[in-house]
């Protein structure tokens, strides 16, 4: 099995963080391509930014289907162009915020998304679950003070943070379950599972065994809900 993980970013400073976490859930056979936009964004927290990155994410992806791959994670919390790729491809295309997403709905009656981007990161967000028709089931969308890229130069204090806010999920907001929202956030999500006593969700391990599973069953997402897009003349 190979999965293309196209991180839609203009820096490759989280690959190494995701190639590590990675190996360490990966089935044995299967093979893993990490790669990042040649231009874009350097991290993504708005809508202006998805939009930035999507077009190159979908050339991104549409080169895997041709280079054989056998699914595609799109990794960031955002899902830049998921939907639109999901039409041009045949092959399993995973994004880490709806795979995340409808893990926790999964494991709780509530649940709440905690993690970085300041309150300009929070309407994308909620958008997304009110399109899936979970908003009964959201707790809350809690973000600390910092920006993504700040993951790169203290994730201590990060850790901190989110630890801080996720127990205010859990006791002023009813939350039963955490998701982290970045995919940056990764490799922390067991520790904080044991201080907080609830599931975390890692966004990025999950989208993963997910594409995993879609594979080995032989799944891909339905061409009647993703037709394929029309010809004509795009420059």
């Amino acid at each position: 099995m190979r999965i293309k993980v196209i991180v839609p970013v203009s820096t490759d400073i989280w690959n190494d963080a995701i190639k590590r976490a990675y190996d360490e859930i990966k089935d044995i056979k299967t093979e893993i391509t990490i790669i990042n936009l040649s231009k874009g964004t350097e991290s993504i927290e708005q809508y202006y930014d998805i939009t930035w990155a999507e077009l190159e994410t979908l050339r991104e992806a549409e080169k895997a289907e041709e280079e054989g791959y056998d699914a595609v994670v799109i990794y960031c919390f955002s899902d830049p162009g998921l939907f639109a790729i999901r039409e041009k491809l045949r092959i399993p295309v995973v994004g880490l915020r709806e795979s995340s997403i409808h893990v926790a709905s999964m494991l709780a009656r509530k649940f709440s998304i905690v993690g970085v981007g300041d309150e300009n990161s929070k309407g994308k967000t909620y958008d997304a679950i009110k399109m899936y028709g979970l908003e009964h089931k959201l707790a809350s969308i809690r973000m600390t003070k910092f920006l993504v890229l700040d993951i790169a130069k203290d994730i201590k204090k990060i850790e901190e943070a989110l630890l801080e806010e996720s127990r205010k999920a859990i006791e002023e907001d009813g939350a039963e379950a955490i998701i982290l929202s970045c995919g940056s956030l990764i490799g922390i999500g067991k520790e904080l599972q044991e201080k907080l006593s609830i599931p975390v969700i890692e966004p990025g391990l999950v989208a993963l065994k997910i594409a995993e599973l879609l594979v080995d069953l032989g799944l891909s997402h339905s061409k009647l809900a993703f037709r394929f897009p029309h010809q004509k003349k795009r420059w």
